[in-house]
């Protein structure tokens, strides 16, 4: 038997860029925090994922029971007509503007490999989402911040124009509602950044379907895509409508772009369950919608909590709350003791900090109790 030949000691040498690269930091299993709490995994309850609380929706749960296994041998459609045509319609625009994905992390890869490369400059406004400088980074291009100076204070739109411009940045990423601050940016600051910016601008609005139902209807930045060629707008229904697991996002693109897109998009990464399941969550608009308002009611009672026992607590129309308590290391290791999972963050502006999920009635119940046991 033929032995291969040994090509290098290291390699990473026959890689494009054979370098250290920083992937998208992790977080702890289940297994692994039930571990560390000395608890069951079934005693665990994740507040440091704003997926969707209550479970899933009704329509979700009778797709999946009527799912016909002998289908997941077959491939699906990869022109993905009926889920565009469902998206389309949630969405308001037409189907061949709508790219899905494998949620929005694929996309938002997607997006980062048709813009730039090697040398390229990215801003990415901080504190956010991580991928954004994480997918920059391994294109080789450079992630350009611009950060706040306080997590309730948001970046000028002034100051963010002025630091692509004078970076000659071919993409510029805003997330609205922002992760982790929960605020949103209004659509003349969005304009104001965008119109007339040699540069794509993506507006990530995975959380828009809260906002909306709290009241902020003005802050879809679909009517700014609809007139400024250079604006995409990315969502999800991983935390809207409960597919966190099933890996659903979806890209909204001008029409100028839309058949660039289609032919740069991966073929099939949305399997045949998966979008049995967006497809029926999204011909039940209703329940939805009353899902959302359920949850932002349910986001108010913690915030209001939280306020009652001493702490900070940012102004956002997301489905979490981002504070300050006391100790913040010392809470979250407390509440991680009774199987209660809180994001922290330790560096920057948001050293400190602690972001919550709104989940369903009982469980916030559960973690305002605990919260008033530890902090009252």
């Amino acid at each position: 038997m033929a032995v291969g030949r040994l090509v290098s000691q290291d390699p990473t040498r026959l890689l494009r860029f054979p370098g250290p690269v920083a992937g998208y930091p992790l977080e702890p299993s289940n297994e692994e925090l039930a571990a560390i709490a000395g608890l069951s995994t079934e005693a665990i309850v994740r507040y440091d994922m704003n997926t969707l609380g209550d479970g899933p929706l009704p329509a979700v749960r009778e797709a999946w029971a009527q799912w016909d296994p002998a289908a997941v041998v077959e491939y699906g459609d990869l022109g993905y007509r009926r889920l565009r045509a469902a998206i389309g319609d949630h969405a308001g625009v037409a189907p061949q503007r709508v790219i899905p994905g494998s949620g929005a992390d694929e996309l938002i890869r997607l997006v980062t490999t048709a813009v730039v490369g090697p040398g390229d400059a990215v801003i990415v406004l901080t504190p956010t989402f991580p991928m954004f400088a994480v997918e920059a980074a391994l294109t080789g291009a450079s992630a350009i911040a611009v950060p706040r100076a306080h997590p309730a204070q948001r970046q000028a739109a002034e100051r963010i124009r002025a630091a692509a411009e004078e970076g000659s940045a071919r993409l510029v990423w805003l997330c609205s509602p922002n992760n982790p601050t929960g605020d949103g940016t209004p659509l003349p600051e969005i304009a104001a950044v965008a119109d007339g910016l040699e540069a794509i601008v993506v507006v990530d609005q995975v959380y828009l379907e809260f906002a909306i139902a709290a009241g902020h209807t003005d802050l879809d930045a679909l009517a700014l895509a609809d007139r400024l060629d250079n604006v995409l707008v990315l969502r999800s229904m991983a935390k809207s409508h409960g597919l966190a697991g099933a890996r659903i996002g979806y890209l909204i693109v001008p029409d100028a772009l839309a058949e660039r897109f289609d032919a740069l998009r991966l073929p099939l990464s949305v399997g045949l369950p998966t979008e049995q399941l967006a497809v029926a969550a999204l011909a039940d608009a209703e329940e939805a919608n009353e899902r959302h308002a359920a949850i932002m009611r349910e986001r108010s009672h913690l915030a209001d909590a939280l306020k009652r026992l001493g702490c900070e607590v940012l102004d956002g129309v997301g489905n979490f709350v981002t504070f300050r308590p006391p100790d913040a290391a010392e809470l979250a290791d407390a509440l991680l003791r009774r199987g209660l999972i809180l994001r922290a963050y330790d560096a920057g502006v948001m050293a400190g900090w602690l972001r919550a999920t709104a989940r369903g009635a009982e469980e916030n119940a559960t973690l305002i109790a605990a919260l008033d046991d530890l902090l009252g």
